[in-house]
């Protein structure tokens, strides 16, 4: 599948197969489901045919870029103009255009805890990245878009960080945000 940069359409048909798929074999499906949130889960999916949202306006994605003071990358911007947020990707939540943030505004504690424990390059991703993705109450994990070095396309390089066992920012990084939700939903194949 091409998934550099996928359009606004590639995304909506990605995120309804992605939901089937969750619904049909997923390890996170069955621990919501003993949890009691299952149920609404699946009648969500079953009744929208995705565990996304409405799509976020053109006018809410200007607005967050002039908040930010940068244009978001192709492949974000228009996976936002698909779904204004993801539930359930992994082990995280994909956050909506009001709420992504450059991670030292939006986690200050987390970025003053590790940048004396990182090196360099590390430090630099913390401080200069946005925070699109975190799980709630898991793991530990964030999705970050780093713009430092972006490619001639615009795309920013995304990273999957697990803070919590102990690794480093660059320890999984993608060239772009449709590789590493590519990734992760090709990880759900295999729960």
């Amino acid at each position: 599948m091409d998934i550099h940069p996928f359009s606004i359409t590639d995304w909506r048909t990605f995120l309804r197969d992605y939901s089937l798929k969750f619904l049909d074999n997923s390890s996170l499906l069955r621990a919501l489901e003993e949890n009691g949130a299952g149920a609404f889960v699946r009648s969500h999916v079953e009744r929208e045919g995705w565990i996304g949202y409405e799509p976020a306006s053109a006018d809410a994605v200007v607005a967050a870029e002039e908040r930010l003071g940068t244009r978001l990358p192709p492949t974000y911007r228009n996976f936002l103009l698909a779904s204004d947020g993801f539930g359930y990707v992994g082990h995280v939540d994909l956050l909506n255009v009001d709420e992504i943030g450059w991670l030292p505004e939006r986690d200050p504690e987390l970025v003053e805890a590790w940048s004396s424990t990182i090196d360099d390059t590390n430090r630099s991703i913390l401080e200069r990245s946005l925070l699109i993705a975190q799980d709630d109450g898991g793991p530990g994990v964030c999705w970050l878009l780093h713009p430092d070095g972006a490619a001639q396309d615009g795309e920013w390089a995304a990273y999957e960080w697990f803070t919590g066992d102990g690794s480093s920012p660059d320890d999984d990084r993608y060239d772009n945000f449709g590789a590493l939700l590519w990734d992760a939903a090709r990880r759900l194949d295999t729960d």
